[in-house]
């Protein structure tokens, strides 16, 4: 009459659900660093002088402080 786990069978089901969801999410980075440098999350790998250079293509930073940093990270 209610399936194979009773009233309740629907309940089960979200928590398989959630659970597969929540796995994906919180593996995938760890999956993507042996290929790609790009995960769900953002740039897994890139370096800090990357950012930089990026940051300051963008113009979020001046060349006095890309010089800045830039000598603080060698």
């Amino acid at each position: 009459m209610f399936g194979l786990y009773g009233p309740f069978s629907w309940l089960l089901f979200f928590l398989v659900i959630g659970m597969v969801v929540y796995l994906v999410i919180k593996y995938a980075p760890i999956v993507t660093k042996r290929g790609a440098r790009k995960s769900l999350i953002g740039n897994v790998g890139e370096s800090p002088l990357e950012i930089l250079e990026k940051r300051f293509a963008r113009g979020e930073i001046t060349e006095e402080e890309f010089d800045k940093i830039k000598k603080k990270l060698e």
